[in-house]
């Protein structure tokens, strides 16, 4: 029996034409699949940066790159319905550390986004929030890594503690803490550039976690468990709760 760590959001099907507002206090969540009709990759290659463009022709394979380009064509879609403005006018800055924001005036509009592959297809997830940073990761426990290497350099004693605690060590629960300090890492804007066996995140078997960053900013955790092979976690900045919607199915 798998081990169940997180909770299953109930999720909805949304459209672009009545597309759900996101007021404040709410974290939306999508899960889509990273596929496109031909017309689809068509107009989304009209929507890419230069940038992009670069990113999107240096990807391996047509596999690498079909996910990319769905991607972005997701991402700029989205943030396009909820600014009210059309995706191909949705400009993206980045930051140093690579950590892409909106450049135009719609400055409250926080979002993350990433990526992973299962035996099937490619999957993306998506988080949105208003005026408070966010940062989403996900993960396929089919991965096959060393993950114990990197646990031993990555994790604090409780997180260690909390992977090896039933005499072995657990995939899924080396994933569960791998993505929520990925999320973490992704909200703040330093991605992987920060003490990781210094910020513990564990929270046991519990989906929600409350915690303080180094520099004393306050987060929450939320572990989501999206299927049996599926994990991922979503970090937003504050302590208070935000509502979450989650959405599975886009229909445009």
């Amino acid at each position: 029996m798998t081990e169940s760590i997180g909770f299953t959001p109930a999720w909805q099907t949304a459209s672009l034409v009545s597309m759900p507002t996101l007021d404040l206090g709410e974290l939306h969540v999508w899960w889509l699949p990273l596929e496109l009709t031909e017309a689809q990759q068509t107009a989304a290659k009209t929507l890419l940066s230069d940038i992009q463009r670069d990113r999107y022709l240096r990807r391996q394979g047509a596999d690498a790159q079909h996910a990319y380009l769905a991607g972005r064509y997701y991402l700029l879609t989205l943030l396009g319905a909820y600014t009210g403005i059309e995706a191909h006018a949705v400009q993206l800055s980045y930051t140093r550390l690579n950590k892409p924001y909106l450049s135009n005036r719609h400055n409250d509009l926080h979002f993350n986004f990433t990526d992973t592959r299962d035996i099937k297809r490619r999957h993306g997830v998506f988080a949105f929030s208003r005026q408070h940073a966010v940062g989403i990761d996900i993960e396929n426990t089919n991965r096959r890594n060393n993950f114990q290497a990197i646990a031993q350099s990555r994790f604090t004693a409780p997180e260690l503690e909390y992977v090896n605690s039933n005499g072995s060590f657990c995939v899924r629960r080396f994933l569960a803490i791998w993505t929520r300090k990925e999320a973490f890492g992704k909200a703040t804007g330093k991605g992987i550039n920060f003490k990781m066996n210094e910020q513990d995140l564990c929270s046991g078997d519990h989906p929600e976690l409350l915690f303080f960053g180094p520099d004393d900013r306050a987060w929450r955790q939320y572990q989501l468990a999206l299927s049996d092979t599926l994990i991922a976690s979503v970090v937003h900045e504050t302590h208070e709760p935000l509502a979450i919607k989650a959405f599975n199915a886009l229909e445009m």
